[in-house]
This record gives C-alpha cells, sequence and structure tokens, in this order.
C-alpha cells in the first residue's frame, strides 16, 4: 500500500502493485501470440525486465538506497547492452559514416537506458500519466515494427499497450491502484531499450524503404519528449537553487498543472495530446531537414515550456483562484442575512 504524506497528493491508502499486473499482462500476451523470428536475442531482454520488475517490487515494499538501485540497474542494462547486443553503435544520421568504438558505445548505451529508466520513474506523479505515455509510445512503435515487418518486435509493442490499457482502467482520474517503482522503472526500462532498437532498425532499413525515417534520433526523442523535458527542467532548477539534482520536490510539470486547478485526468490528457502533436510534428518535418537541424529545433522549442508554464499560473490566480474567506468573516456573512431575511 502507498501511505499518504510527505510529497505525495494522494489521501487515503492505496495499492501499488500495478507494475506487476502491467508486466504479467505484457508477458502472457507475448508468449500467447509472440512468435521469436526476431534477429534479436530477447532471452536477455527479458531477463533485464524480470531485474528491474523484482527490484522495484523490493523497492515498493521496502526502500532499497539509491546505490543498491543504481547497481542493479547497471547490472540489468549491462545484460541487455552487452550480451544482447542491444547498443547504441553509431552516430547514425548525425553523422552517418561515425562508427563508435566499442567501449564506447557499450558505455553511452548504459548511461542513455539508465537515464531514460529513471527519467520515465520520475513522472509518475498523478494518475494516469505514466500509463498513457508509455500506451502512447508502444503503440506508436507497435504500428511501425509491423509496417517494417519487425512482426515479433510488433507484438511485444502491442502486447505493452494491452497491459498498459488494463492498468489504466484502475488508474485513470481516481486511481484505484498505482503502478509503483516496479511499474515506472520496468516500463521505462522497457521502452528506453524499444526506442535504441527503432533507431538502429531504422538506420538498416534501405533508402528505397518508404517507412525509413529521414530523422530517427529527433523522433525517439519526441515519443519520450515528456520525460525528457521534465527531467531535464527539474534538474536545472534544483542545481541552480544550489540543491542535488536528485532531491525530491513538486516542481514537476504536472505538480503545477495539477496546482493551477487541473484534475489529474485533465492534466494527463493535456500532456498527452502535446505529446502526439509534437511527434506528428517532427515526423512532419523530417521529410525537409535532417536531423541535426531538427534537434536544434526540438532544443529551442524547449524555451516555450517555462513560457507556457507562466502562462497557465498567471491565469489560474487572475481567473480561478479564489480569496478564502476568514471565519470571522463567514459569522459576519451569516448575521447580515439573518437580518436581512427577519426584515
Amino acid at each position: 500500500m502507498d501511505s499518504p504524506g510527505g510529497r505525495k497528493i494522494h489521501t487515503g491508502l492505496i495499492p501499488a502493485m500495478g507494475g506487476v499486473g502491467i508486466f504479467l499482462g505484457f508477458t502472457l500476451s507475448f508468449c500467447l501470440w509472440g512468435e521469436d523470428t526476431s534477429s534479436l536475442n530477447l532471452n536477455f531482454l527479458f531477463f533485464g525486465l524480470i531485474l528491474m520488475l523484482f527490484m522495484g517490487t523490493r523497492d515498493d515494499m521496502l526502500p532499497l538506497s539509491p546505490r543498491n538501485k543504481l547497481i542493479i540497474q547497471f547490472l540489468a542494462t549491462f545484460i541487455v547492452v552487452v550480451l544482447g547486443d542491444v547498443r547504441i553503435s553509431s552516430l547514425y544520421t548525425l553523422y552517418p559514416d561515425t562508427e563508435l568504438p566499442l567501449l564506447i558505445s557499450y558505455g553511452l548505451s548504459i548511461f542513455v537506458i539508465i537515464s531514460l529508466t529513471n527519467a520515465f520513474n520520475l513522472i509518475d506523479g498523478i494518475n494516469g500519466l505514466s500509463g498513457s505515455i508509455a500506451t502512447f509510445i508502444t503503440f506508436s512503435l507497435g504500428i511501425w515494427f509491423y509496417l517494417v515487418d519487425e512482426i515479433t518486435i510488433s507484438l511485444a509493442m502491442f502486447s505493452m499497450t494491452g497491459a498498459c490499457l488494463g492498468f489504466l482502467y484502475y488508474n485513470w482520474g481516481k486511481a484505484q491502484i498505482f503502478m509503483g517503482d516496479a511499474g515506472s522503472l520496468f516500463l521505462g526500462f522497457f521502452l528506453s531499450i524499444s526506442l535504441i532498437i527503432f533507431v538502429n532498425i531504422d538506420f538498416a532499413l534501405d533508402l528505397t524503404n518508404p517507412y525509413k525515417i529521414n530523422a530517427p534520433i529527433s523522433l525517439a526523442i519526441a515519443l519520450f519528449i515528456y520525460p525528457f523535458i521534465d527531467t531535464l527542467r527539474v534538474f536545472t532548477i534544483r542545481i541552480l537553487s544550489g540543491r542535488s539534482p536528485f532531491s525530491p520536490d513538486k516542481k514537476h510539470i504536472h505538480h503545477i498543472l495539477i496546482r493551477t486547478g487541473l484534475t489529474h485526468a485533465s492534466a494527463s490528457s493535456m500532456i498527452l495530446a502535446f505529446s502526439g502533436v509534437f511527434t506528428i510534428s517532427v515526423l512532419g518535418i523530417s521529410s525537409f531537414i535532417n536531423d541535426v537541424m531538427l534537434l536544434v529545433l526540438i532544443l529551442s522549442s524547449l524555451y516555450f515550456i517555462p513560457l507556457f508554464l507562466k502562462l497557465r499560473v498567471s491565469y489560474y490566480k487572475e481567473h480561478c483562484q479564489k480569496t478564502p474567506i476568514t471565519a470571522k468573516e463567514k459569522t459576519l456573512k451569516h448575521k447580515i442575512f439573518k437580518i436581512e431575511k427577519t426584515g
């Protein structure tokens, strides 16, 4: 059970083992309908996923130290990257002819996967948000993998989509269950690896393939844009204020949206809509400009995030926020009402 208090915004005891349900739904679906026809060795991927699930479940029941969590994350990532050979092997469309040395490739891949995994874990702050973002990413990648004839990986994506939708039924709006660290770390690990697989497969496609993406790195960032910008934003704020980037607070974008009067469902829907529009925009623009220029545009667009939040807070203060009535004012209004009623 997840108890209220501290930075948490729920008020009652809520079950926090939704991640176990997501894992079981995903695994059962994939085992029933998936066929191992992929060139990837999925055994190492599943081993890493199970390791992340066990770590998250243990942390939900009895918190682990950050050091121990990082060690287990490193072990799970090392197995997938080194033994499973799922790694960033070059600079792809940024510098197509630049192949990374093996050790640099391993180190960069491990760093990216652990960073994205924890970035996804950090956005699990309001009901429906993590589950809906994971649903959006896995469904989008599932369609693309199917179109390029990677059927096994496509089925894995759709299995995860279905598992997340089953969880969202109980987590949307007023939550009956949370995914906990077991879910957010497991999902973040799965999504980060899926994005690397997407970039690798797209880069290897023939130029004549109609489904080849001209800017796969930019599109991968666009799919993962909300965890990316939210983590980058809160880390920057914490560092500039002289605190550790890992110190907890309620400066996340979704927390600010909730404090400005939005419900959990409305805030999650707004962020999901932003992710969808941003991804479609990047996909459309990628047909005209290269990956380097598109990455510059993506990073430049981050300037508008604090501007949007400032406008939202200003609007809330001006139109929605009510001045609290003191007990003395309530008594006075009650006396005036009685006088007016009795004539």
